[in-house]
């Protein structure tokens, strides 16, 4: 642990059921007795149980095996389910709604337990299925507007904007920018279109999903040897904060062809008001010493196994310290100062 930070307990604000919890190093939860839920649950990242704790449905989330995954020095199995709990736990921080997770112990392995947000009574409906509801005559989209698994910017924004459900839903189009700019800062470059959506209740009444799927966040592929060497090098972690920082969504480049969003960059170059108020709202909300503190809450090991190594969590928090003291709060102080400006 770095010397000038001390393990302190920390405030979980923003949690969605109104209430707040203080931690010291957290319990890893035991949940190797928990009886099968019967339910079964989509993804392409890693086994997913359905299990029963505490009278209420939860999924574990296990690591994925890195044995399918492209790239060199892959860990055995990724840091998803640390990850999922980090970056969901820092949403709740900044006072957007995301599901309720837990690091437990079952199967022999860390997974991270998320408290299934539709049961009971509620159907979750992800973007990717509001999408297919689209009028393919429409214009402006760059692929078909029905087309659920298209990820270019503006035929996102446009859905929102265009989507009979998600307009009638008060505060759509703030929860997409507040995903972009947080992901951004956590380093999620998976927030595709089965990633977010909203729920429907028995009555047909819709609103929206809480955050979930923060999994791919805090680089989750990356083995410790490469989180150890680059802590020591200011170009590498300027570089693994924001050069190879990319969003899942596409924008045409200059050459024509479509580029994944620097999400950074996207920011800096863009004047969208409302993505101005999503970065003002994050750079206010965002509270540095509670994020280290929620890091270093994460024990190192647990039951035999490894949860969060030192050098991944200093990687962590240094990480996004250069993203928000580099990045988002210069955004939102030209943004203050255009706004001046203009008056």
């Amino acid at each position: 642990m770095h010397p000038a930070r001390q393990r302190n307990e920390l405030d979980l604000r923003g949690r969605t059921d109104g209430t707040s919890e203080r931690f010291s190093d957290m319990d890893i939860l035991d949940l190797r007795e928990c009886a099968k839920s019967g339910m079964f649950y989509g993804g392409r990242a890693g086994k997913k149980e359905g299990i029963v704790y505490k009278g209420a449905h939860w999924i574990a989330k296990y690591p994925r095996s890195s044995r399918d995954l492209a790239g060199k020095h892959l860990p055995s199995y990724t840091s998803s389910p640390v990850a999922e709990y980090l970056g969901s736990h820092l949403y709740q921080m900044l006072g957007i709604p995301a599901h309720e997770t837990a690091l437990a112990y079952r199967g022999g392995k860390i997974v991270c337990a998320c408290k299934d947000f539709t049961y009971p009574g509620k159907r979750l409906f992800m973007f990717s299925e509001l999408k297919t509801e689209m009028d393919d005559d429409d214009d402006g989209f760059h692929d078909s507007p029905s087309d659920g698994a298209s990820v270019y910017l503006t035929d996102v924004l446009l859905s929102i904007e265009k989507s009979e459900t998600l307009s009638n839903i008060p505060g759509a189009l703030d929860r997409f920018w507040d995903m972009f700019v947080v992901d951004a800062l956590i380093k999620n470059p998976d927030r595709n279109n089965g990633n977010w959506g909203v729920l429907m209740d028995e009555d047909g009444r819709y609103s929206l999903a809480p955050v979930y799927d923060n999994g791919s966040s805090f680089f989750s592929k990356r083995n410790d040897s490469t989180f150890e060497r680059r802590l020591g090098d200011s170009d590498a972690i300027l570089q693994d904060a924001f050069g190879t920082n990319i969003s899942v969504y596409l924008a045409i480049g200059d050459d024509g062809k479509p580029r994944h969003i620097h999400p950074f960059d996207y920011m800096r170059t863009t004047i969208n008001a409302d993505l101005d108020r999503a970065i003002e709202r994050i750079a206010s909300a965002f509270d540095l010493t509670a994020f280290e503190n929620l890091v270093d809450s994460v024990p190192r090991e647990a039951y035999g196994w490894r949860v969060l190594s030192e050098p991944a969590r200093e990687s962590h928090i240094e990480l996004v310290k250069a993203r928000y003291e580099k990045g988002l709060l210069p955004l939102a102080d030209a943004i203050a100062r255009r706004r001046a400006s203009a008056q």
